[in-house]
Parts: structure tokens; C-alpha cells; sequence
């Protein structure tokens, strides 16, 4: 299944006003059941947003427009594997357009920096960065009032890991403090997120 690259403007198409969690779940599960207007519908609400996250990780605008591609494909395929109750639908879609970013990063490392890149200024602004549009949703405002209760450091290396995609190393070197600190700042982290989100 194929994309089309809008004629008149920057990649993707922007999001329509549909990206509730109720309304995502609902088209996830319509495109499970092989339904190509929900499965399109799904696309619209959420591929800007996604698109951002892709960019923000990769830094690179080709490299983005492919992984999205990509994840869009894998969603499509695997659309029965989503369980609401495991988690939200953005977070979930997040998650694979996140890992596939990833895997795209660990084969090949950009060659040319984004600020460096030859035409940059003429790129369309790309607008908030995928932390911002996510924190817009209601789940992800309970998500950020969660990180809030963290304290500064390990709230920050929880951000930088999973929506910017930082590893382990990069994080202890930035904060200069032991790989091991940084690990468990992490794990500690999450951990707190997880019991605050279920209260």
C-alpha cells in the first residue's frame, strides 16, 4: 500500500481533527478487519504527528518519509495485534514508527546533519515536535503530569530516550554521570510512570 506525496506541500497530508483514543482504537480495529477507508482515515489523523517523531529521530526528511512508509505498511499487516487495554492508540503506533526510526538509524547514520543540509531553509516547518503534538492528546497530558513528578534529570533522560531516541551512552555522557546511574535513573523512572499512570 502506497502514500501518495501531496502535489502541493510537505509530507504527510496534515492531520484531520479525528485523533481521540476512542477514535483512533475504532479505526485501528477497522483496518484490522482489512477496512482501506478507516485504515486512510487513520493515516490522516496521524501521520503528521508520526511523520515529526520519525524526523525528529532520524534528522533526515527522505529517511523519515521512508520509515513512516514502512510503519504504515507494518500497521496495515498488523492492525489485530493492537490491545487497547495494553496501552493507548497513539502510543502504540508511536511505538512502531519509533522502532523502525531505530532500526533505520542503527544500518546507516546520517551522513549530512539536518542544520547542515543543502536547502534547508526552503523545507516547510515542520511545526511543534512530536513530544508537543503528543502532549496535546488527553492520555498524554496524564503521561506528562506523571513525568512532572520526576525529578529533573531522570525526567529528562526518560524524554530524551523515548522520543528522542538517545541511547544509553549518549544520555551519561550528556548528564556526565555513570552509564549505570543513567540506566537506573531510567528503570526507576518508568517504573514510578507506570504506578502513577495506573492510579
Amino acid at each position: 500500500m502506497r502514500f501518495a506525496r501531496r502535489p502541493d506541500g510537505p509530507y504527510p497530508a496534515p492531520a484531520m481533527d479525528t485523533s481521540g483514543p476512542d477514535r483512533l482504537t475504532d479505526l485501528i480495529a477497522a483496518a484490522a478487519s482489512g477496512d482501506r477507508r478507516a485504515f486512510a482515515d487513520l493515516y490522516r489523523a496521524t501521520g503528521a504527528k508520526l511523520f515529526g517523531l520519525a524526523l525528529r529521530i532520524l534528522r533526515r526528511r527522505d529517511w523519515a518519509e521512508e520509515v513512516l512508509q514502512e510503519a504504515f505498511v507494518n500497521i496495515w499487516r498488523h492492525a489485530g495485534a493492537y490491545r487497547p487495554e495494553r496501552g493507548a492508540p497513539f502510543a502504540w503506533l508511536a511505538t512502531i514508527v519509533r522502532n523502525r526510526a531505530l532500526d533505520r538509524l542503527r544500518r546507516e547514520r546520517p551522513v549530512v546533519p539536518l542544520d547542515d543540509a543543502p536547502g534547508r531553509e526552503s523545507w516547510a516547518d515542520p511545526g511543534k515536535n512530536p513530544l508537543d503534538l503528543a502532549l496535546a492528546s488527553a492520555e498524554a497530558r496524564r503521561l506528562k503530569a506523571c513525568l512532572d513528578e520526576l525529578d529533573g534529570p531522570q525526567r529528562e533522560s526518560i524524554v530524551l530516550a523515548y522520543y528522542e531516541g538517545r541511547t544509553h551512552e549518549e544520555l551519561a555522557a550528556r548528564f556526565a554521570a555513570p552509564l549505570g546511574t543513567v540506566k537506573s535513573w531510567i528503570r526507576r523512572g518508568l517504573i514510578r510512570i507506570k504506578g502513577c499512570l495506573e492510579r
